[in-house]
C-alpha cells in the first residue's frame, strides 16, 4: 500500500535547519568569504597564499598577532580527499605569553603531511597546512594594547586567518568527497573553534575530526579561566549561546558533544597523554597529575554518548603531540623560553606513539576507514 506523507512533514524537513546554524546566526562565519591572498606563489606542487596586512582595509584582517603576514599553504596531490592541518604553537594573553609570533612560509616535514611516509594513512590525500601565529588558539578577534600607549601590541585575528584558510582551502579543492580536519596542540583548540565553519565550507563531505592534544581538558572545576580567556580574546561567538553549561566544568568537552549532536555524520577522534606536560605545566599551570582524572571522566561522557562516532587514544606519559613527528620547520621565529622547554618537551609521531601495541598511525587508518575502529588506551 502507497504511503502518504503528511504535507506538513514534508515542509518540516525541507526548512530543517543546517547543522550549526545558531553560530552562524551568532557571527562565526563573519569573516569567511571576506579576505583574498595578497600574493600567491608556487614552489613545486605547493602553493602559498600570503595574507599582507599593509594591503588590506580594515582592522579584522588575517595577520600573526606581531602584525606581521599570515599564510596558507595547499598542495594537489590528485585526491578526492583533503587533509587540513592546523599547526599549535601557544598561548598570549596577558597573564601568559608564549606563543610563536610568525608563520614561516613552506610545508614543514610533519608526519601527517608527509607523503613518503608508509605510516601516513593519508600520504596521498591534497594537503592544506595552516600555520598558527595569532596566539588565539584561531579564536581570537581582539587587538590589545597591554602597556596602554594607544597602539595595540597583540592583534589576535585567530577567527579571521582561521576563516580565511579554510576561503583558500575550498577554493582550491572546492570537489573534496572526504576531509581530515586534523590540528595539534594549539590546533587542536583551533579545530573545535573551526569544525563547523568546515561544515559550512564543505556540506556534503565526509567529515573526520582528529584533535591530537588539544582536546578541550582545561582547568577543572574552574570555568572562569575559560571565561576570562574567552573574554579578553573577544571569542565569544565561536561558542553556542543555547549550550548553558559548555563550560560549566571548566572544559570544553560539552562543546565537542554539542557539536556531534548538531552534526549527525561527524565522527571525531582524539589524541592526549595523560600527563602532557605542554598543557599541564605551559598552558594551565596545575600538577600533571591532575589532568588525568578529568581528561578520563570528560572523554568517558563523549563515548558513552557517541559511541560510534567519538574515540580516544590515551597513553602514559608526558608526550605532547602524535602526528608531527619531526618538528623542524614549524616553530619560526620563537620566544627564547621555547627553548628552555624544549629539553622537557616529548613530541610524538605516527610511527612511535602507541597505546599498548597500537600505534597512532595503524589508529588514524581505522578511524578513517571504520574499519574495526576502538578506543585505545593504557
Amino acid at each position: 500500500m502507497q504511503r502518504h506523507v503528511p504535507l506538513l512533514l514534508l515542509l518540516s524537513s525541507c526548512t530543517q535547519e543546517a547543522p550549526y546554524q545558531e553560530l552562524f546566526d551568532q557571527g562565526i562565519d563573519r569573516y569567511m568569504g571576506v579576505f583574498q591572498p595578497t600574493a600567491t606563489r608556487q614552489a613545486d606542487d605547493v602553493v602559498q597564499n600570503d595574507f599582507d596586512p599593509a594591503q588590506e582595509d580594515g582592522p579584522s584582517a588575517p595577520m600573526c598577532y606581531d602584525g606581521s603576514p599570515f599564510r596558507v599553504m595547499t598542495q594537489d596531490r590528485g585526491s578526492d580527499n583533503v587533509v587540513i592541518f592546523l599547526q599549535g604553537g601557544g598561548l598570549c594573553t596577558s597573564e601568559l605569553c608564549l606563543a610563536i609570533p610568525t608563520a614561516p612560509p613552506g610545508i614543514p616535514p610533519l608526519d601527517i603531511t608527509d607523503p613518503d611516509l608508509q605510516a601516513n594513512p593519508v600520504r596521498d590525500w591534497n594537503v592544506v597546512y595552516v600555520p598558527y601565529c595569532d596566539g588565539s588558539l584561531f579564536a581570537g578577534d581582539a587587538d590589545i594594547d597591554d602597556d596602554g600607549d594607544g597602539a595595540p601590541d597583540r592583534q589576535q585575528h585567530g577567527l579571521a586567518n582561521l576563516s580565511a584558510a579554510l576561503d583558500v582551502a575550498i577554493n582550491a579543492f572546492p570537489r573534496a568527497t572526504r576531509l581530515l580536519f586534523s590540528g595539534s596542540s594549539g590546533g587542536g583548540y583551533g579545530i573545535i573553534v573551526g569544525t563547523p565553519l568546515v561544515r559550512r565550507a564543505w556540506p556534503d563531505a565526509e567529515l573526520s575530526v582528529m584533535n591530537d592534544s588539544g582536546v578541550g581538558v582545561v582547568k577543572d572545576g574552574d570555568p572562569g579561566f575559560l571565561t576570562r580567556l574567552i573574554d579578553e580574546l573577544n571569542a565569544g561567538s565561536v561558542l553556542p549561546t543555547s549550550c548553558t553549561d559548555c563550560l560549566a566544568d571548566g572544559h570544553l568537552m560539552p562543546v565537542v558533544g554539542w557539536q556531534l549532536d548538531q552534526d549527525p555524520t561527524l565522527r571525531v577522534g582524539m589524541y592526549s597523554s595523560y600527563e602532557d606536560f605542554v598543557i599541564t605545566q605551559m598552558f594551565l599551570a596545575i600538577p600533571q597529575a591532575d589532568f588525568r582524572a578529568p581528561l578520563v571522566r570528560e572523554t568517558d561522557k563523549l563515548l558513552k554518548a557517541f559511541p560510534d562516532r567519538y574515540g580516544r587514544f590515551l597513553n602514559n606519559g608526558a608526550q605532547h603531540g602524535s602526528l608531527i613527528g619531526d618538528i623542524s620547520g614549524v616553530l619560526g621565529d620563537v620566544p627564547p623560553e621555547f627553548e628552555m622547554f624544549s629539553s622537557f618537551i616529548t613530541i610524538g609521531g605516527l610511527e612511535d606513539t602507541k597505546a599498548g601495541d597500537v600505534t597512532m598511525g595503524a589508529w588514524l587508518g581505522s578511524f578513517l576507514d571504520d574499519k574495526d575502529w576502538q578506543s585505545v588506551t593504557e
